[in-house]
């Protein structure tokens, strides 16, 4: 047996004006032709949709649960013939967005709920990457745009990319770790006898990088930027963090930071894209993350 769209459409208008040829009137039909699809869909559901009053119909029981649900099914079909018809005129399915792990998210949430409102039709998909990881995900096509990609790689026919910001970094570690009660600029000799704190590269095509670390120096690899500060609070270690990760942590006190010798130069951080034929959705994006009000706040706290 098979329910059609037309059936539910039938029995339901039925049930809101309360008689066939009341419901007949708004779906342009004869009230016989009505009467016969209902009794049709009763007969071989086996159950009674509506009790008989004279002309008056009411729903039973059973009637009820088939409209609640019915009145569900026809606006999914609805939603099904809209979105293919967007799918098919270049609306597309998925995005994916690679973002250094050095960026917030904040202003992505932001944007998401209004992707969410202009392309319902359009998963959005984020993948938090490390260092070359980011370039590595659009080589890859494993996303379509990357936010925060370090240190521009070498040019490449299918991918544009624009600089945004500029990330300084902090030799910065705990206020009670050894290396506090040297008071001059720390030299190779003196750092290396503590473990650096690093976070694992991400690439896959690309050579893995190590952020910083001194030659014969131990790392600890932390698997995200979170664990890597509660190690820098901890006095696990040392290393380098983004000036605008560890602002806070240094206005509290719980952070200090020291110069030294061999020291991380800042990074240039991109915006980079594929270049692929025109999508709604993607252009869409790529034009929001594009604005300079936008760029600066990927530079905050991280939650």
């Amino acid at each position: 047996m098979v329910i059609t769209a037309q059936a539910l459409n039938v029995v339901i208008t039925t049930a809101r004006c309360g008689s066939f040829s009341a419901a007949a009137e708004e779906l342009h039909k004869v009230p016989t032709a009505l009467s016969y699809t209902v009794h049709k869909l009763e007969s071989d559901l086996g159950l009674k949709l509506f009790t008989r009053n004279g002309k008056q119909l009411e729903l039973t029981e059973a009637g009820r649960y088939f409209i609640k649900k019915g009145e569900l099914i026809l606006a999914e079909l609805d939603d099904l013939q809209h979105s293919a018809l967007r799918i098919s005129a270049g609306v597309e399915t998925t995005l994916q967005l690679s973002l250094n792990n050095i960026v917030s998210l904040r202003p992505v949430y932001t944007l998401l709920r209004e992707s969410e409102r202009l392309f319902p039709q359009t998963e959005i998909h984020l993948a938090i990457d490390v260092h070359d990881g980011v370039w590595d995900a659009l080589l890859e096509k494993r996303a379509d745009i990357a936010i925060g990609a370090p240190s521009q790689i070498a040019p490449h026919t299918e991918i544009r990319s624009e600089k945004f910001a500029t990330v300084e970094w902090l030799f910065a570690i705990s206020p009670n770790h050894p290396l506090t009660h040297i008071n001059r600029t720390l030299r190779a000799d003196d750092v290396r006898h503590y473990p650096a704190i690093c976070i694992r590269d991400t690439s896959i095509r690309l050579e893995p990088k190590i952020a910083w670390q001194l030659r014969g120096q131990k790392a600890v690899v932390a698997p995200d930027y979170h664990s890597k500060i509660a190690m820098h609070l901890d006095g696990l270690g040392v290393g380098f963090l983004p000036r605008h990760i560890c602002q806070p942590y240094l206005a509290q006190g719980r952070l200090v930071t020291r110069n030294v010798e061999e020291s991380k130069q800042p990074t240039s951080l991109y915006l980079a894209w594929r270049e692929e034929p025109v999508r709604p959705c993607f252009s869409w994006w790529l034009e929001q993350l594009r604005q300079p009000d936008v760029q600066r706040q990927f530079l905050q706290p991280l939650e």
